[in-house]
Formats: C-alpha cells, sequence, structure tokens
C-alpha cells in the first residue's frame, strides 16, 4: 500500500538533521520500520534495530552531485577535507606516565647502578636520550644490570629525571656531578641546559667557581664566556676577596690581555699595588707583574703625579727602571716609531674608518679640518667627531705607519683656478692613544695631487704639482731622525695618480696625468734598490682615482678620463693587480662613479667614500662597499655631508672611542644582587631547569 501524501514542506537544512543527531546522544529504544522503498523510519518503543531493507549504496552514490573543490583561506578547515587533531599535552603527559611506571618498576628492564645506589629503568626511555647506553645495549640488548662507578648518586638521579620528565633541578653546589654525568653519557642536550644555567649564573661573585667548573668538565663556551665577563668588569672583581686570592700566573695573565677593559692604564698600575700590598711575601714579585702594566701609555703628567709619588717605584730598582723607560718613550716623540711594543699599544683597541679633511658641498669655500671616524654601534655606522686637523686641507696624503697617522701636503686654500699655487709640505703625526698632534719635518718639495705610501718604516711621497708644474720626484721620511731624503725620481712627472704598497714592500704607481693626458701605465719603486720599473698597463687611464691593497692584490678604484668630446667622464670599473703574475683583472664596477675621494681596507672589505660625480657635477657623501668574497658592490651609512678631496684610512683607536664599552656585560652592584636574589654570596644559586 503506497504511502499517504503529505503536505509539502519546506526542506531543513542537512546541518540541522545532523546537529539534532549529534545532539540527542541519550539512549533512546528505537523502531525501524520500512515505508516505502528503501527509505527507514525511526521510531521509538523497541529496544534494537534491525534494517527491514538493504540500502543501495551505488543508487545513493549516483545522486551526489560533483562538487567544485572549496576555496579554503588560511587557518580555515575545509569541509570533508578532514584535518589533523592534536592533544596539547600528550607529551607532558607521558612523560608523567613513563616517569609513574618507573616509580612503580612496572615494566623495568634495566638497573643502573653507581657508587651507592641502584636504579631500575626502561631501556626504551634511557637510550633514547644517551648515545652511551643506546651503543651498550646495541651490543647486548639482553643486559639487566650496568655498573656506572665513575658517577655520583646525584648525577644519575638527574640524569634520569631529566630522561623521564625533561627538565632537572641544578645548582652551582651540585652543576659538577650533573655535567659530569652527561658528559660521560653523552648527552648532549643536557649538557647544554647546563651551559646555559652556568652562563645564567656569570657575576663578579661566581665568575671564578664557574671558570673552574667550566675547566675541569671541558665546557669551553663557558671558559670563554667567564674569562669574557672578569676581562670586561675586572675593576668591579677586584672589589670582590676573590681577586686577593688569584696566583701570579691569574694575575699576570689578565693584565698582560689586550682585552682588559679599564677606565685608564693607571687603573692597572692601582690593582697590580693591591693584590701586591695584600701580602707581604707578594713583594719580591713587584717588577715581575708590574712589567704587564703598560706604562707607556700613561701621560708623562700622570706618570710624575700618580706612579712616581709610591716609594716601591723609586726604590726598586728593576721597577723604577719601568719607570725611567716610560719617561724616556715621552720625551723622545722622533724615536717613538723604534719603541713600538705591547707595553706601548693601549688595551681593547679597535680598528676604524677615519675620514680626513677635504671640501665639503656645504661649505664649499672653506676646507675641512674634521677628523671623523666610523662607529659600528647600534645596528647602523655612524660617523663621529675624532679629533681636528691641526690646518684646513684638501687633497693631502695620508699614511698609517707604526700606529700613528700621518697626514702630508695638499693644498691649505680652496681655489679651483689655481690649486698648485696653495701646495703645501707640511706633515704631522696624529696619536689616538693621547689624542694629540705632532708637528714633524716638511717634505723637501709643496705637493698637491700626489701619492703617500709607507713601507719598511718609512713614508714615500712620490709625483705630484705645486707652481713649478708637474713633479717626478720622490722624497722618503726616516720617523727615527725626522729627516726627509731625496729618491730615484719616476721616468716621467705624473699628478693625480695613486700608490699603494704590495705584500713585498715595494710600490705600485697607477695612472694619473702625464704628458697631458691621462694615463694608463704603472710603475714599480723597488724600495731596497731605489729604482722604478715599468709593469703591465691598466685597460683604462684614469686619474683622480684610488687604490688599495687588500688580500695580498692591489684594487685600483674610480677616478675619471677624458670622453670622445674631450670631457672628464667616470671609470667605474674595478682593475685588480695581482702582484704575483703581474697581470690584471677586472672586478665588479662601481655602482656610483667618483673621483678624489677616499679608500681604505677593512675587515676583508673596500670602503670608498665621498668624491666628485661627473655625471651628475655633484659632491657624493656615498660610502660604497666592495666584498671580494662575492665580487659584489653595496651601499653603507653616508658620510655626514657630501665631499671631495676627502682623504681614507684605517686606524686603531682607544676604547673610549670603540663600541666595546657599550657591548660590555655590565657587572650587578650588591644592591641589586640582594634586590634579584634572596641569598647573600655564600649561598649557591640553584633553580629548576626544563628542556
Amino acid at each position: 500500500m503506497p504511502p499517504k501524501k503529505k503536505a509539502s514542506r519546506q526542506k531543513k537544512p542537512a546541518t540541522e538533521n545532523i546537529s539534532q543527531v549529534a545532539i540527542n546522544t541519550s539512549p533512546v529504544p528505537l523502531k525501524v520500520e520500512n515505508r516505502g522503498s528503501g527509505v527507514v523510519v525511526v521510531e521509538a518503543g523497541v529496544k534494537k534495530i534491525e534494517q527491514m531493507a538493504a540500502l543501495d549504496i551505488a543508487k545513493l552514490n549516483s545522486l551526489n552531485l560533483p562538487l567544485p573543490p572549496p576555496a579554503i583561506k588560511p587557518g580555515e578547515r575545509g569541509l570533508g577535507l578532514g584535518s589533523e587533531l592534536t592533544r596539547p599535552q600528550h607529551g607532558n603527559a607521558l612523560l608523567e606516565e613513563l616517569s609513574k611506571m618507573r616509580q612503580e618498576k612496572f615494566l623495568t628492564d634495566l638497573e643502573l647502578a653507581c657508587k651507592t645506589k641502584s636504579f631500575d629503568v626502561h631501556k626504551l626511555v634511557i637510550s633514547s636520550i644517551s648515545q652511551y647506553f643506546r651503543e651498550i645495549l646495541a651490543k647486548d640488548p639482553g643486559m639487566k644490570r650496568l655498573e656506572l662507578p665513575s658517577l655520583s648518586p646525584l648525577g644519575l638521579a638527574n640524569v634520569i629525571t631529566f630522561a623521564y620528565l625533561g627538565r632537572v633541578h641544578m645548582s652551582l653546589y651540585t652543576i659538577g656531578c650533573t655535567a659530569s654525568a652527561a658528559t660521560t653519557l653523552q648527552i648532549p642536550q643536557l649538557l647544554k641546559m647546563c651551559v646555559d644555567f652556568l652562563l645564567a649564573e656569570l657575576n663578579v661573585q661566581t665568575c671564578v667557581y664557574i671558570w673552574n667548573i667550566a675547566a675541569a668538565y671541558g665546557l669551553l663556551p663557558v671558559c670563554d664566556a667567564a674569562r669574557r665577563f672578569i676581562l670586561d668588569n675586572f675593576v668591579q672583581f677586584a672589589e670582590t676577596p676573590l681577586f686577593t686570592q688569584l696566583t701570579l700566573e691569574q694575575v699576570s695573565a689578565f693584565l698582560q690581555d689586550d682585552s682588559l677593559l679599564l677606565p685608564s692604564e693607571v687603573t692597572a698600575f692601582q690593582l697590580a699595588m693591591k693584590w701586591l700590598d695584600f701580602d707581604a711575601s707578594r713583594q719580591p714579585h713587584s717588577a715581575e707583574l708590574l712589567s704587564h702594566v703598560r706604562f707607556e701609555t700613561i701621560p708623562a703628567s700622570e706618570l710624575v703625579s700618580q706612579i712616581q709619588p709610591l716609594p716601591r717605584m723609586m726604590m726598586d730598582p728593576q721597577c723604577h727602571r719601568l719607570l725611567v723607560d716610560a719617561m724616556n718613550y715621552h720625551l723622545l716623540p722622533f724615536q717613538q716609531n723604534t719603541l713600538q711594543s705591547r707595553r706601548t699599544q693601549v688595551r681593547g683597541a679597535q680598528q676604524t674608518l677615519l675620514t680626513i679633511g677635504g671640501r665639503p658641498s656645504l661649505t664649499e669655500r672653506a676646507l675641512s679640518r674634521e677628523v671623523l671616524w666610523r662607529d659600528p654601534r647600534e645596528g647602523g655606522a655612524t660617523w663621529r667627531h675624532l679629533t681636528q686637523l691641526p690646518a684646513k686641507s684638501f687633497n693631502q696624503c695620508v699614511a698609517v705607519m707604526d700606529g700613528f697617522l700621518y697626514v702630508l701636503g695638499g693644498e691649505d686654500q680652496n681655489d679651483a683656478r689655481n690649486q698648485a699655487k696653495h701646495a703645501v709640505s707640511t706633515l704631522s703625526r696624529y696619536d689616538p692613544r693621547f689624542n694629540t698632534w705632532l708637528h714633524l719635518a716638511s717634505m723637501r718639495q709643496r705637493r698637491t695631487h700626489f701619492s703617500l705610501a709607507a713601507s719598511g718604516g718609512r713614508l714615500y711621497a712620490i709625483g705630484g704639482r705645486n707652481v713649478e708644474g708637474l713633479l717626478a720626484t720622490t722624497e722618503s721620511y726616516l720617523p727615527s731622525s725626522n729627516t726627509w731624503q731625496m729618491r730615484a725620481p719616476m721616468e716621467m712627472p705624473r699628478c693625480c695618480h695613486s700608490s699603494s704598497t704590495l705584500p713585498s714592500g715595494n710600490i705600485l704607481v697607477t695612472g694619473g696625468y702625464i704628458n697631458c693626458a691621462y694615463s694608463r701605465s704603472v710603475a714599480c719603486y723597488q724600495v731596497e734598490s731605489d729604482t722604478w720599473v715599468d709593469l703591465a698597463p691598466m685597460e683604462t687611464p684614469r686619474g683622480w682615482h684610488c687604490s688599495a691593497t687588500l688580500g695580498g692584490k692591489v684594487y685600483v678604484v674610480g677616478g675619471s678620463q677624458l670622453g670622445p668630446g674631450g670631457e672628464r667622464v667616470d671609470v667605474v670599473s674595478v682593475e685588480v693587480f695581482s702582484p704575483e703574475s703581474g697581470t690584471w683583472s677586472r672586478a665588479a664596477p662601481l655602482p656610483l662613479g667618483v673621483s678624489t675621494a677616499g679608500l681604505a681596507p677593512l675587515t676583508d672589505k673596500l670602503y670608498l667614500l665621498g668624491g666628485w660625480n661627473e655625471a651628475e657635477k655633484r659632491y657624493k657623501a656615498a660610502v660604497q662597499k666592495y666584498d671580494p668574497a662575492t665580487d659584489s658592490w653595496s651601499m653603507a651609512e653616508d658620510l655626514p655631508e657630501p665631499t671631495v678631496g676627502v682623504s681614507c684610512c684605517t686606524l686603531t683607536i682607544p676604547p673610549r672611542h670603540s663600541t666595546r664599552r657599550q657591548q660590555q656585560r655590565r657587572a650587578p652592584t650588591n644592591e641589586e644582587q640582594q634586590k634579584n636574589r634572596s641569598r647573600d654570596s655564600s649561598m649557591a644559586p640553584s633553580q629548576s631547569v626544563t628542556a
């Protein structure tokens, strides 16, 4: 009998039926009856469900219309596509349950025995964290007991706790046994946790103890960190009782270290005296210890006012000799080049990039006396004031020798119509340790648009021009006698060229202006024989360019030449000279062509600063950086203002100008330690560390 017709009604969405079924989860007796072909009606009133007619699956599937793939946005779940569900606490719960099983000795299959205690563990768990256990059990899978006599019970217990729970309790009292167990059982994750804990506990009270622990268990990163911490915070460390307990060898090692960070070298002397005066038996070691104090870097006025009045420095002959040597160093400035040693070098110094003089665009009619240094801190480098030249200078040459900056020649007035008229011969030396200038003997000839190179303890001024015209002459300066000597001249007068010192000590002179034309010629001055030889010429003629030696090769950069119409054009090609083969090759071209710029190497890279761009007819403030490793140029931080005729070099300056003082790790004060810790210095800090 066919079913009765029912009034038509709007079908509800299938999702509503699904939700109703999902919500109605209480057990209700159901009855299934067949009403029509393949239609199942569910009713209440019976205890079980019986299928009265088999469903025609194929027919039902044929009714499913193909649906286009759903457009799913990131983070949304697609209907019918499924998803992977994760129990967030599953890992922790599993570890906790395994730990309970171990404590209950449920399915434990290995006994670990140390000196006085044994532990039952699961082979699978303990071998999952330890390469040592994995190799032992791979050879003997049926092993029931393993003796570990070299480990302490606490160290082995910490290893087992770490294996089952991923955490371990550490303190400076127990870190030794934990580190020993982690090292022996080859557990790098636990060893790293030990290292992190020790690094976090570094302060002036614990640094020596942590250093000793790290040295005992071969934790080299901690040893290095503890050493750096003491060097960076030596003054604060010296206020603790640990300082006077150092051995002679230890305090001597600190005073010898170039990285020791101190307000001044007078502080180094005062700390050395503090260590000596602590115990009368140390007095015989006075001269030995004080020999590590760099008295030559202390200004002469402070030597007289703060060092000389101490009786030991006058009564002990060896100590007095140290003082006399330092005073002679200051009294003989021309001899300082030959007297340079470790004791004349400032501590914590760093190499940095300098710009010297030039003609800034903002004050085009006035020449500059500024000497700036490139401060790389604060993420992006900043140009800061270092000192001022004794006189305004333009197109001067600079060189660094024996730690001093030499500034030579150039022009003292801005006269674009007759630059040679204002050429000068003056030579000045800057000492970065004391921030002082010294006027030295002038050259025998005035020079501008010349080149300067340092080799074998001498300065060599080559070519250039003055009111007499272009120069072929060469003269050298000897610091010990403060005199200039004429050397063998070049074959042809030239100016606007560049020179660099080769690894052999000879001087390579490139390009320039010769016979009213820009030149490709290359000449080499043989220092030992005082002779000139011609080498393979460059590919491109150029003048007003720069050159520098980096990685044993000479890089010739920038400059200008004459174009087809006789106008000056930028030279962007970069040529590289190899002294071994005597040949030239090309490097990546300049992004921005410049002339009369400054060039210097720093940390395996070349820096090209400022200059004049012919294409735009403008001064430039750009700093272009070349990386030989990738043969590529990039732009660095600009100069404060566009400048031409600027000189550039790399100089080692004291820490008062360097970044290290900003980067050092500050030692906490006693008040801070008491505020941050609820224990005094005699208590060992402890904490729970989790992997």
